[in-house]
């Protein structure tokens, strides 16, 4: 997909997004991203009228013009920064930079966490299938600041969960959540020489959901396999 900014003003962003079949789309956005005009008469104006198909590009444009819009205006909050390719680019540098002993002390309840979500969870029985388990660190520049204790979700429908743990409060702009079904680990996998490189590939495949997200080809470097973001328009690519 191609964008460009067409207006802005005080209190909307407008921009022209051409979709993969090379059909245009009139986007208009206030400046937190809320989308408040959706111009095309090349699709059904009711999503109960669409394909799936069709409700996917639709959706697509929308965040490929929030993007746009954030690219333009870099100091706007238009998009949450975990659905911004670049702030979680800076959050994978820190990762990476983070020394190896100081990860491996600080990420290893998200390990177990992983491998035995039970043993967090104040509860007789859970569905592991429900089972996200968080994980997050806040960071400025390419440095780590501080790394939360681990956090588990288990998802009861799509507007119910219960939660275990305290989500930190750290300043959005400045934090990385990592987010992971429960795991079963391979025969072979060990937390000090595997799982650092697990919880890199799962920041990098976030930011190649993100793309996905919004119809467009991750680059290159980004095209791991992995479980990135967990819900997006478009298909993500394969599991841990």
């Amino acid at each position: 997909m191609e964008a460009e900014l067409v207006n802005y003003d005080d209190e909307e962003v407008a921009v022209l997004v051409t979709d993969e079949k090379g059909l245009d789309h009139q986007i208009a956005m206030d400046w937190s991203g809320a989308i408040t005009y959706h111009g095309t008469d090349d699709y059904p104006h009711e999503p109960d009228d669409r394909t799936d198909d069709e409700q996917r590009i639709m959706c697509q444009v929308e965040e490929r013009a929030r993007y746009a819009a954030q690219q333009e205006f870099p100091e706007a909050a238009i998009l949450d920064p975990m659905w911004d390719p670049e702030h979680l680019d800076a959050g994978l540098e820190a990762l990476i930079n983070y020394p190896l002993d100081r990860f491996h002390e600080q990420f290893r309840d998200f390990y177990e966490a992983l491998a035995d979500p039970a043993a967090f969870i104040e509860k007789p029985s859970i569905n592991l299938e429900g089972v996200v388990v968080l994980k997050v660190f806040r960071f400025q520049g390419s440095e780590i600041l501080d790394v939360a204790p681990v956090f588990v979700r288990e998802v009861l429908n799509e507007r119910e969960a219960n939660d275990y743990g305290t989500f930190p409060n750290y300043p959005e702009d400045e934090q990385i959540v990592c987010a992971i079904p429960a795991l079963e680990f391979e025969e072979g996998f060990t937390y000090e020489e595997d799982f650092h490189e697990l919880v890199v590939e799962h920041v990098m495949a976030q930011i190649r959901d993100l793309y996905l997200h919004m119809g467009e080809e991750p680059p290159e470097e980004y095209l791991v396999q992995g479980v990135g973001k967990l819900d997006i328009h478009g298909d993500g690519i394969g599991e841990t």
